[in-house]
């Protein structure tokens, strides 16, 4: 491999040992309280989405049964009447499938056969979370950073709002990072010994079935491994099997070997966005992942012998930026760069890169660069500043959010019938995945639609409740006082309202 030697260390073996089992400590510690905090379950749109996914995939099928009233059959008015969020119906109108990938859901399945579904989700996303650091690690050994800088450019992921935030939830964003990161780490090892490219393979397949969209890796991954058409002819072998899932399972879900559940959304990408996601990036990436993180504009500028790291690092950024620069969504709020979490460690393992060549040209900062005594400064600075922000922002709440919706169906199971019909959007995918109840998408329901409805709910003698978010109340106003009937509070669940309809009075 013709990628630089890392340094070598000038520190004392004893200070190198104790160095290593504080840092082993501190990883450790740094799991029990990303653990402790974690909320990996069926919760809004993407984390039911592949929940409710996950379970469909054990009844050895792709589609799912929608629950719908006597007399109301799916399809007799929207067709997303009876669908919750992270679904759409069937290309074939057998029920239901999944919008999300499939990868994801995979790894739920996988953990749920040894420690059940309340746990799955947060096995799945700490083990991604460990692995995203490791890889980050090892990305920064292999391309020349010593152990000190190396663990510094783990702890800028680990530490990062955007990353501890995503480390809660079950969402592809974190298991992205780190299958795309292992796969140019393989391809990097390649060049070493061909079989790291089935490694290689494999990860990348992993990472396109997780989202389609990682694809974009295959660019850093092909550098990494260099023109060699051997290595390149295995990589491609190992990312068969892959491929084959991904397809035969769009075939299945949608139809096409080349449809995905995302559908048609080409006008969400539009040159309208860029300046906006800009500004966006501009304004976050520094706050995210630390200042210094702007350094990573200083690739190009490496010496010569640092002319392949710094083409593989500024690809690895530049694929996923311009992406999703033109996504609509982008620029909306500063947890939408978790998009970019994939090119994270790319990212900070550049800007380290730029500091050490910045240091190196006085004797001064030859000798910062190598002493512990900064490198505990610098790691500090680091922590306190990526602490402060996640504080700031929330993004340790996030697990806390997305337990809400497990006490919220726990306790509709506990207080509303059976049959119950529910009235839901924000909270449908995950009151189908924990209960019985039927789902009735108000957000799907128009005026005219609403003699219907009532006709079969009444017709059915089944009791009808509204379970909402605060910001849901206004929306579906207009709708509840169509359907006439007192609308009574039954229950205040954290945010979440849920409300009984009443039948209004005779001759009202």
């Amino acid at each position: 491999m013709d990628f630089p030697d890392a340094e070598k260390p000038t520190n004392a073996a004893q200070w190198r040992r104790a160095a290593r089992v504080a840092a082993l400590l501190a990883f450790l510690a740094y799991l029990e309280i990303v653990g402790l905090y974690s909320g990996a379950v069926a919760a809004g749109s993407d984390s039911s989405g592949y929940f409710n996914h996950a379970k469909v995939l054990t009844t050895g099928s792709v589609h799912a049964k929608v629950r719908v009233l006597s007399g109301l059959p799916q399809g007799a008015l929207s067709p997303y009447l009876y669908v919750p969020l992270g679904f759409r119906p069937a290309w074939d109108g057998n029920g239901m499938v999944a919008t999300y990938p499939l990868g994801l859901s995979l790894f739920i399945v996988a953990l749920k056969a040894l420690i059940g579904w309340r746990h799955a989700g947060d096995a799945v996303i700490l083990m991604h979370t460990a692995a995203g650091i490791v890889a980050t690690y090892a990305l920064a050994r292999l391309l020349g950073l010593s152990r000190p800088w190396s663990v510094l450019c783990s702890a800028a992921i680990a530490l990062s709002p955007l990353y501890m935030f995503m480390s809660q939830q079950a969402m592809s964003d974190v298991p992205s990072l780190a299958w795309t990161t292992f796969a140019v780490v393989a391809a990097l090892r390649g060049r070493e010994s061909s079989r790291w490219a089935l490694a290689a393979g494999f990860a990348l397949s992993i990472d396109v079935l997780l989202r389609p969209a990682n694809l974009l890796a295959a660019v850093p991954v092909l550098l990494a491994l260099g023109w060699a058409p051997r290595r390149w002819a295995l990589l491609v072998l190992a990312g068969i099997p892959g491929a084959i899932v991904f397809f035969a399972n769009n075939a299945a879900s949608y139809g096409s070997f080349l449809a995905t559940g995302y559908g048609d959304n080409s006008g969400a990408f539009s040159g309208t966005n860029v300046s906006g996601t800009l500004l966006h990036y501009a304004h976050w990436i520094p706050i995210l992942f630390t200042p210094l993180a702007f350094l990573a504009l200083g690739l190009p500028f490496l010496p010569p012998a640092k002319y392949r790291p710094a083409v593989l690092l500024s690809s690895w950024i530049i694929v996923f930026a311009a992406f999703y620069c033109v996504y609509q969504n982008t620029h909306e709020a500063w947890w939408y760069l978790r998009f970019l979490l994939p090119a994270a460690p790319a990212l900070v393992v550049g800007a380290a890169l730029v500091l050490r060549m910045l240091l190196s040209r006085t004797e001064s900062g030859r000798g910062i660069s190598s002493s512990p005594v900064a490198f505990v400064v610098a790691l500090a600075l680091v922590a306190s500043s990526s602490i402060w922000w996640a504080t700031t922002l929330g993004a340790m709440r996030a697990g806390d959010e997305e337990l809400n919706y497990g006490i919220l169906t726990d306790w509709m199971r506990a207080n509303l019938p059976p049959d119950a019909v529910c009235l839901a959007m924000q909270t449908s995918g995950s009151v189908y995945f924990y209960t019985t109840f039927t789902i009735l998408r108000w957000d799907m329901i128009g005026k005219e639609d609403v003699p219907r409805v009532m006709a079969a709910v009444s017709g059915a003698k089944r009791p009808l409740y509204a379970v909402l978010f605060p910001y849901e109340v206004p929306q579906i106003g207009e709708l509840q006082r169509t359907m006439r009937g007192k609308w009574l509070p039954v229950g205040r669940i954290n945010e979440v309202l849920v409300f009984q309809r009443l039948d209004a009075p005779s001759g009202t």
